[in-house]
C-alpha cells in the first residue's frame, strides 16, 4: 500500500498488526515490522522526526529479541530519517552499521539498499568517485538479482550525481531507462521524481525548453502524489532555467514557493537551496540587502548540514569500517584455511604443502602490505620534514640576526629597529603556520613581504621587489598551504641574483578560471647559470620538488606536471634573462579548511 501511495491506508494496517502483536510475547518480530511500516509512512508524509522515533523504537525491540535481520533493517531506516534530518555523521554510522549486518547475512538485496544510502552520504563529502562507484556496485546488484523497482530507483539517483558531474547526455540516457522500467513493473506507479530528474538534466545540457516541459511534468505528477519533497526541486528547478534566460521576475514567485513548502517540510537541505536561488534572484532584480540576507541563511544551514569537522568524523568512519571489514575478510580466509587442512588430513603432505604455499604467500603478502604502508608513512614524514626544514632555513637566520650588530654599528639605528621587527613578525608568523594544513593568502603574503624586507636589509640596494594582488582576489577567504611563496622567492634571492647587477623580483597573484595562479618572477642569471656556481646553500631544486609535491597534496585535483610550471626567461638576444615560477591550484575557501589547526 505504501508504495503504491496510499499511505494512510497502509499506516491503518501497520497500526492494527501493531497492536494485535502487543497482546503476545510471541508476535514481537511482527511489532518489530509494523513499527518499521509505520516509521515508512510517517517519512511519506516527510515527518522525519516521528520517522526516526518509529525505526529506532524498531531497534531497540529488534536488539531485545536478537532478531539480526530486524537490526539491520533498522539501522538502514534510521540512517535514511537521520540523512533526511541533515544528520549526516550519525547517519553514515548507522548505513555502516546497517552495511556491516547486510553483508554478514550474506543479504546481497539490503546490502545494495545501504549502498544506495551511503552513495549519497558520499556525494556531500564532496566524494564524487566514491559517491558513484559505491552507486555503481548497487545498481550492478540490482541488475544481477532481476530487483527492477531497486534498479529504477538507483539509475534515477546515478542520472543525478552524473549531471552535477557534467554528463546530462548520459544521465538523459538512465532516466530513460529507469522511467521504461517502471512502467512495465508498474504502469501506475509515480514517476515525478524522474521526471524533475529529467528536467535536471535537459537543464544541464542547455536544453531549456525541454528543462521546462519536465519540471512542469513532474511538478504535476508530484502533487498528485501529494510529495512535497520533488515539488520543491521542480519548483526551483524551473527558477533556475528561467533565471539563466534572464527572467528574474517571473522566478521569483516560483522561489518563493519553493521556500515556503521547504519550511513547511522541515528539509534543512531544500531550504538552504532555495536560500542560495533566492539570494541570486533578489540580487539580480537590485535588492541586494534581500540577497545578502538569503546568502547568510544559506550559509548557516551549510555549515550545519557539513562542516569541516563532520567531514572528519565521517572519513574516520569510512576509514574505521575498512579496516574492521578487511580484518573479517582476513580471519574468513584463516578459517576456510583452516577448514582447508581438516580436509586435506587423509593426505598428510600435500595438506603440508598447501599449508606452506599458502602460509608462504600470506607472509608475503603481509610483507608487501606492510612495507608499502611503511614507505607511504616514511614519505609523508620525510615531507613533513623537508618543509619544516624549509620554513626555518638555519643559514637564513643566522645571517638575519648577524646583520643586527652591523647595523647598529653603522649608526642606523631605525634601520637596526626596522629589520628586528620585520625578522620578529617573520619567525612569529612561521611558528603560526607551521603546524597548519592551509592558512589565508593574506598571512602567507604577509609572511614574504617581511622576508623580502629582511632579505634586502642583509644585501641593501642588490634587488627591488613588487607584490601585486588582483583585485578580484580575496586574500583573506583563499586557503593555501602554508609556506608555499617563500621558498619560490628565496630561490630567487639566493640563486638567481649575483649581486653585480640591481635584481627585480616581482611576485603576481590572480586568478585564471576556476584556478588560483601565483607567478614569482626575476629577472636574474637563470637556472642553467646558477646550476654551474656553487650554491650558497643546497635547496634550489629540491624547494621546488617540495613545492610541487606539497601542492598536489593540497590540491587533488591538480597533476603534479599542471601544479607547477618552471620557465626560463630570454631577453631579445635569446640571453638568459632570469625564471618564472608559476604555481596553479583550485581556488579553495578557508572556510572549506576548519581543520587548518594542528595536525
Amino acid at each position: 500500500m505504501l508504495s503504491e501511495g496510499r499511505v494512510d491506508e497502509g499506516e491503518a494496517a501497520a497500526r492494527a498488526v501493531l497492536r494485535a502483536a502487543q497482546s503476545s510475547a510471541a508476535l514481537v518480530k511482527q511489532q518489530v515490522q509494523a513499527l518499521s511500516l509505520l516509521g515508512l509512512a510517517q517519512q511519506r508524509r516527510h515527518r522525519n522526526d516521528s520517522a526516526l522515533h518509529y525505526y529506532r523504537e524498531s531497534l531497540r525491540m529488534a536488539e531485545a529479541i536478537g532478531d539480526t535481520a530486524g537490526i539491520g533493517t533498522a539501522w538502514l531506516n534510521v540512517g535514511v530519517a537521520l540523512q533526511r534530518l541533515g544528520d549526516y555523521d550519525a547517519s553514515l554510522q548507522a548505513a555502516l552499521n546497517a552495511l556491516r549486518i547486510k553483508e554478514a547475512m550474506n543479504d546481497e538485496s539490503g546490502a545494495a539498499r545501504v549502498m544506495n544510502n551511503l552513495s549519497n552520504l558520499y556525494w556531500r563529502q564532496n566524494d564524487r568517485p566514491a559517491a558513484i562507484a559505491m552507486l555503481q556496485r548497487s545498481i550492478a546488484i540490482k541488475r544481477e538479482l532481476q530487483d527492477s523497482l531497486g534498479l529504477s530507483n538507483g539509475l534515477n539517483g546515478l542520472a543525478v550525481m552524473l549531471v552535477e558531474d557534467g554528463r546530462p547526455d548520459t544521465a538523459v540516457l538512465l532516466l530513460r531507462e529507469s522511467i521504461a522500467i517502471q512502467r512495465s513493473v508498474a504502469p501506475d506507479a509515480e514517476l515525478h521524481s524522474q521526471l524533475v530528474n529529467m528536467g535536471l538534466a535537459y537543464h544541464g545540457a542547455n536544453k531549456q525548453d525541454s528543462a521546462l516541459h519536465y519540471y512542469h511534468l513532474g511538478m504535476e505528477e508530484a502533487r498528485q502524489w501529494e510529495d512535497p519533497f520533488v515539488e520543491v526541486h521542480a519548483l526551483y528547478g524551473m527558477a533556475e532555467v528561467l533565471m539563466d534566460a534572464g527572467k528574474f521576475r517571473e522566478a521569483g514567485p516560483l522561489l518563493d514557493s519553493s521556500l515556503a513548502i521547504a519550511q513547511r517540510i522541515g528539509s534543512a537541505d531544500l531550504i538552504k537551496e532555495a536560500h542560495v536561488s533566492l539570494a541570486r534572484q533578489r540580487e539580480s532584480m537590485g535588492d541586494p540587502i534581500a540577497a545578502l540576507m538569503h546568502v547568510r541563511s544559506s550559509q548557516l544551514l551549510s555549515d550545519s548540514l557539513m562542516n569541516a569537522e563532520k567531514d572528519a568524523t565521517m572519513s574516520e568512519l569510512r576509514v574505521r569500517f575498512d579496516t574492521e571489514r578487511k580484518e573479517r575478510e582476513n580471519t574468513a580466509l584463516r578459517a576456510a584455511q583452516e577448514l582447508s587442512d581438516l580436509r586435506a588430513e587423509r593426505n598428510r603432505w600435500v595438506a603440508i604443502v598447501v599449508a606452506v604455499l599458502a602460509m608462504a604467500g600470506g607472509l608475503l603478502a603481509w610483507v608487501i602490505v606492510q612495507r608499502n604502508r611503511q614507505r607511504a608513512r616514511q614519505r609523508e614524514a620525510d615531507l613533513e620534514q623537508q618543509a619544516l626544514r624549509l620554513q626555518m632555513d638555519p643559514h637564513f637566520l643566522f645571517n638575519a640576526l648577524n646583520t643586527v650588530p652591523g647595523l647598529y654599528a653603522a649608526g642606523d639605528a631605525a634601520l637596526a629597529n626596522d629589520h628586528v621587527a620585520h625578522l620578529s613578525r617573520f619567525l612569529r608568523l612561521v611558528l603560526e603556520t607551521s603546524r597548519r594544513r592551509a592558512i589565508p593568502l593574506g598571512q602567507e603574503l604577509e609572511l614574504v613581504e617581511h622576508y623580502l624586507r629582511i632579505s634586502a636589509n642583509r644585501r641593501p640596494d642588490t634587488f627591488t621587489w613588487q607584490v601585486k594582488v588582483m583585485p578580484d582576489v580575496r586574500t583573506e577567504r583563499v586557503a593555501i598551504p602554508p609556506m608555499l611563496i617563500q621558498p619560490l622567492v628565496e630561490n630567487a634571492i639566493e640563486h638567481g641574483f649575483n649581486d653585480e647587477e640591481p635584481g627585480e623580483l616581482s611576485v603576481l597573484v590572480a586568478l585564471e578560471g576556476i584556478l588560483l595562479r601565483i607567478e614569482v618572477k626575476d629577472n636574474g642569471m637563470g637556472r642553467s647559470a646558477a646550476a654551474a656556481r656553487p650554491s650558497r646553500h643546497q635547496g634550489n631544486s629540491m624547494g621546488i620538488d617540495l613545492v610541487r609535491k606539497r601542492l598536489t597534496l593540497f590540491d587533488k585535483r591538480m597533476a603534479q606536471s599542471d601544479a607547477v610550471e618552471v620557465r626560463d626567461e630570454h631577453d631579445a638576444d635569446r640571453k638568459p634573462n632570469g625564471t618564472t615560477v608559476i604555481l596553479r591550484l583550485h581556488i579553495q575557501n578557508l572556510s572549506e579548511h576548519a581543520a587548518t589547526g594542528d595536525h
